[in-house]
């Protein structure tokens, strides 16, 4: 019987290993690309002090290339200012500080960012919900390179070499292009990232169509109420009263969504696309981003949204990667953003 045991044991053993189907992996903050809002995306890992470039490939992130980088002089998320620590979490490009500005502002201090700064959105709404405090989280380079082999040494920013931020810069649309900070960068079976994908858009259709045909509940019931808040409302209650004065105007509105691309930190996705709104008194175009997070039911819930005008006179169809920020022609090509 023991005999008997064992040879079917050392049978088992010696299974091929290429009968076993491994699930395709994908990087998990990157639920959805596409070539408006994310043409490229930056992921930087904290643990790792490496900064990964993706660019979006029919809808999926295909890697381009790794860069070395320094963070906070202290791990872990960052909670106030002064902790020097780096945040985590999902950000956008708001602007660019050339040498000569930083040189400017700060005088001789200003060396130590090299040359050039793009600054973060940090605090983003997510932030803020948490109470998080500071500013000036931005991406520059050094005067100083010796500290990017440190990994930890800055106040908070996140630090690459100089030649590498002109090199990544060629990547950068200000309010475009965006950065998620973590921890350790995970990777997920394409299967579950495709369900991921395929929930937050059905959610993101089914509000804009309650928003469509002003069904004031079902359009409320995407909303979490506990934690919502925006940069029109403070709270759900404010929100919910402007939302019923609007819908209560004579008229239905005709919202038209596109540019979909869906970024994730640990515990929320960030939604963002151009939202064509117009009833019969108004039309504007604009960028709307939702934070969504999951409610105990594991339910995707809009727990915060902002939206800003854009400039839809912007022909440009296709991005293209070129020294924007850096060289002989910059000023000409900062016009185009």
């Amino acid at each position: 019987m023991k005999l008997i045991l064992s040879t079917i044991l050392l049978s088992l053993s010696l299974t091929p290993l290429q009968a076993v189907e491994l699930p395709e992996l994908t990087p998990s903050p990157l639920v959805a690309l596409e070539n408006f809002f994310g043409h490229h995306v930056l992921v930087a890992e904290k643990s790792s002090h490496q900064l990964f470039l993706f660019r979006n490939e029919n809808g999926k992130p295909k890697f381009v290339k790794t860069y070395q980088m320094a963070t906070g002089k202290k791990a872990g998320d960052k909670n106030f200012q002064g902790d020097f620590k780096t945040p985590e979490g999902v950000y956008k490009f708001t602007s660019f500080l050339s040498k000569e500005k930083l040189l400017k502002r700060y005088g001789k201090e200003g060396e130590i960012y090299g040359i050039g700064s793009f600054v973060m959105n940090y605090p983003n709404p997510i932030d803020l919900k948490l109470s998080k405090t500071g500013g000036g989280i931005w991406l520059h380079s050094t005067n100083d390179e010796t500290r990017i082999e440190k990994g930890l040494d800055s106040r908070g920013c996140l630090v690459a070499h100089n030649n590498n931020l002109k090199e990544i810069s060629k990547y950068i649309e200000l309010n475009k292009t965006h950065i998620i900070v973590v921890q350790d960068l995970t990777y997920i079976s394409k299967k579950v990232m495709e369900s991921t994908k395929n929930i937050i858009t059905k959610k993101i259709n089914d509000w804009a169509q309650a928003w469509m045909t002003e069904d004031l509940d079902n359009y409320l019931s995407f909303y979490d109420k506990k934690r919502f808040s925006s940069n029109i409302s403070k709270t759900f209650a404010q929100f919910k009263w402007y939302k019923r004065s609007v819908f209560s105007r004579k008229g239905t509105p005709r919202i038209r969504i596109k540019n979909v691309s869906l970024l994730k930190a640990d515990d929320y996705v960030v939604a963002i696309f151009l939202q064509d709104y117009e009833s019969e008194t108004i039309r504007d175009v604009g960028v709307k981003t939702l934070y969504l997070k999951q409610n105990d039911s594991y339910e995707w819930k809009i727990v915060s949204e902002n939206w800003s005008k854009y400039n839809s006179d912007d022909k440009k169809i296709a991005f293209v990667p070129s020294m924007r920020f850096f060289g002989a022609n910059k000023s000409k090509e900062k016009k185009v953003d």
